[in-house]
């Protein structure tokens, strides 16, 4: 009777946490290759998220990874992903982090009009015995026409805690902190995206740290004709082949501005063979407290020029996995964020069949101080001729206890009153 009323419960709060994702849901549904049919945002409702623990302190802190894939039969439909992950009762804080994606056409290569992969939404919910980690992701991969089918996966990792052990807060957790702006061509390939927070938001020794959440790349919509059937209209999008796409979210420590301010910096880019005039959209949350600590990596972002002279023309279409290790991570616990990467195409620029990347395999071992990942990395057209460049950073959020909590309860107050 109890799983039946936590199961009700859940799905009365993601219907009222996630109204917004009615827009996307349809009545009909995809079908794969293996005759079976993909659920629709409203159907996810009722599916835990199969997360792996990838560390736990029981009752202080847990670290959870995990994916899910989606399938859309037209890009005009975006991937909607709706997940919980239910967390240990002990968990009365947390959020999740944007790790990866991996996004493809289904029968075919085509030219881009957009690329998007964005934790829109994310609430920890408590509820008697439980804690409930929710969040909606949305993906999009679509060329001019926007008829082809394409398959959407995101890569997430959630950490929650209890929040009498450390001094954090999360903020822009639900509708996440967002950036936009319109790239012009003239402005060139590298577009710069600032984001500052509010005065006083740090005091005396606090920290902060930001959460990649999300990006949505798209051309801008002019105007352009191509020789096909049925003729092209006016309204239509532009699209091109890629020949790079890159994302890097920079924060130079962990400390605020003079004023206490947080101020952190995305670039992006998103081309062919040429420079475009372009969309683009940032999301991410923010970590403050004194408990937080940052180990920031930058990916300076070099954009491409076009065709290089020396090209190999070798053949790589399948998925590239590397192993990274990192030492001397002076924290209680720690939290990989993926918030640089770069995809390329060697030679020139081509049409997509596949693009993503993503960090997953996650060990972190307090005792040595060390943390492993893997790193796994696509992108190809049908043939996979050329192969593929790639790079990626990783930011390491740390978070370090407090003193027991019986040892930094507020002093108790005694009067004694007299007597005459």
């Amino acid at each position: 009777m109890i799983c039946h009323v936590r199961l009700f419960l859940v799905l009365c709060i993601l219907c009222l946490l996630f109204a917004c994702a009615t827009k996307q849901q349809e009545k009909k549904h995809v079908v794969v290759s293996d005759g079976s049919q993909v659920a629709t945002p409203f159907e996810q409702l009722s599916l835990k998220a199969t997360g792996k623990t990838v560390f736990e302190d029981d009752g202080k802190f847990i670290l959870i990874e995990g994916s899910k894939c989606i399938q859309r039969e037209k890009g005009a439909e975006v991937a909607t992903v709706l997940q919980w992950i239910e967390m240990p009762n002990y968990v009365d804080s947390g959020t999740v982090v944007l790790n990866g994606w991996d996004l493809r056409y289904l029968q075919s290569e085509r030219e881009v009009h957009s690329i998007r992969a964005d934790i829109t939404h994310s609430k920890l919910v408590k509820n008697v015995g439980s804690a409930l980690l929710m969040f909606e992701v949305q993906g999009k991969l679509d060329d001019q026409n926007r008829v082809d089918a394409y398959e959407f996966c995101v890569f997430y990792t959630g950490f929650g805690y209890r929040s009498v052990w450390f001094d954090a807060t999360i903020e822009g957790d639900y509708n996440g902190i967002d950036a936009t702006m319109l790239q012009t061509k003239a402005q060139g390939a590298v577009a710069t995206l600032e984001n500052t927070g509010s005065k006083g938001t740090l005091k005396a020794n606090g920290a902060i740290a930001i959460i990649p959440r999300g990006f949505d790349f798209q051309f801008d919509d002019t105007f352009e004709c191509e020789l096909r059937f049925p003729p092209c209209k006016w309204g239509d999008r532009a699209d091109y082949r890629l020949l790079q796409a890159a994302y890097s979210l920079s924060q130079p420590s962990a400390s605020p501005n003079p004023d206490g301010s947080p101020h952190w910096v995305t670039q992006t880019i998103f081309k062919d063979n040429d420079t475009r005039t372009q969309q683009i959209k940032t999301r991410t949350a923010l970590i403050r407290g004194s408990s937080v600590k940052l180990r920031a990596d930058f990916l300076a972002l070099n954009p491409r020029i076009g065709k290089n002279n020396i090209c190999r023309k070798n053949t790589d279409g399948v998925i590239r996995t590397q192993t990274f290790r990192i030492n001397d991570i002076p924290y209680d616990y720690a939290v990989p964020m993926l918030t640089g990467w770069d995809l390329s195409y060697e030679c020139e620029h081509q049409q997509v069949q596949r693009a993503g990347i993503w960090i997953h395999d996650i060990r972190f071992d307090p005792d040595s101080n060390s943390m492993e990942y893997k790193v796994s990395s696509i992108l190809r057209d049908r043939d996979g001729v050329p192969s593929f460049n790639v790079a990626h950073r990783i930011t390491v959020l740390g978070l370090n206890r407090l003193p027991p909590p019986s040892q930094h309860r507020a002093p108790e107050i005694n009067i004694r009153i007299r007597e005459h």
